[in-house]
């Protein structure tokens, strides 16, 4: 639904933790290229400002976990005051997952610092000027990215999630 709703061009920066390991959507752009992008997980946000001014004739919409926002979102300050279009989507799981994952595999589940308390991230972000919905319920999952998408300015979904660290580690 959300790949539909960014029209035929979107573009859709990614952090390498678990959120990206390929649990998301797969979308393929018109050309059939992939629209995906990954990087760092404390350098989310800046990939992000940096595809919109790249394409700017593009949506883009970042996937992350609540990690990754955390390391990052003092950079919604700069996309706010540059009036910067962006759609994030945060997972919260109040875990570094893929960090937790391999420590179970590697390290015998003895865990260190991968658990934090659950932040109110859309309450940030507005705290910032942008645009926010919290869903905890999965039936106003789509509801909430929709209005996102059709949001002009910054846009950011809190979806409260479980936590995945006893999947597989991601790579």
């Amino acid at each position: 639904a959300m790949g539909d709703a960014c029209g035929a061009n979107p573009a859709f920066p990614r952090n390498a933790g678990e959120i990206a390991g390929g649990r998301l959507a797969f979308h393929r752009g018109a050309g059939g290229e992939d629209q995906f992008a990954r990087c760092a997980l404390d350098k989310l946000l800046l990939q992000q400002g940096n595809a919109e001014f790249g394409r700017p004739d593009a949506m883009v919409v970042a996937a992350m976990g609540d990690g990754s926002f955390n390391f990052t979102c003092g950079e919604l300050e700069t996309i706010v005051r540059r009036g910067v279009p962006l759609k994030m989507v945060v997972f919260s799981n109040t875990v570094y997952g893929w960090i937790k994952a391999s420590q179970k595999t590697g390290y015998g589940e003895r865990y260190f610092s991968v658990d934090f308390n659950r932040t109110d991230h859309a309450r940030v972000a507005e705290a910032f000027g942008v645009k926010s919905w919290r869903v905890e319920d999965p039936a106003g999952v789509d509801a909430a990215i929709q209005a996102a998408l059709a949001h002009d300015g910054p846009a950011l979904v809190d979806v409260i999630s479980q936590q995945l660290q006893d999947t597989a580690v991601p790579v």
